[in-house]
């Protein structure tokens, strides 16, 4: 699997994914951010050089990420709200995975007016993304 076009929406997420566990091995170690993901060294570190993982490493990462790493500041970022529902429909094919995520993130947007709370950015920008481009849960 390679990565070949800076444009698709996946990238961005792996991009995410790598300096998310680059800042992380940077604050650790190599050893024990692979055993937090479930990938060997050696292929942390191929893929913190670049290579793009495997479906299986990358469910992985995004687990990883969505459980160790993505709210280290208190707040949801767009990237980490995008990371979190691709976790939840990565197993759907295409044209399920993108009607399923919009489908939650729809959900998620009634809840914030039900609750009468103010609708967080990334609701509104991953309700945009997949309005207008059919956004990619990737």
């Amino acid at each position: 699997m390679k990565e070949n076009n800076a444009a698709d929406p996946r990238n961005a997420t792996i991009k995410h994914l790598r300096e998310t566990a680059a800042a992380r091995v940077e604050n650790t170690s190599l050893r024990s951010v692979a055993r937090e993901i479930g990938m060997s060294p050696t292929g942390l570190k191929k893929f913190l050089l670049g290579t793009a993982p495997y479906s299986p490493t990358l469910r992985r990462l995004r687990n990883w990420y969505v459980q160790y790493a993505s709210l280290q500041a208190g707040e949801v970022a767009s990237q980490d709200a995008a990371a979190a529902l691709a976790v939840l429909v990565h197993d759907l094919s295409p044209d399920p995975r993108r009607d399923t995520a919009a489908c939650l993130i729809d959900c998620v947007a009634r809840g914030y007016e039900q609750s009468g709370k103010p609708r967080p950015a990334w609701v509104s920008e991953l309700q945009a993304r997949y309005a207008s481009e059919g956004g990619e849960a990737s």
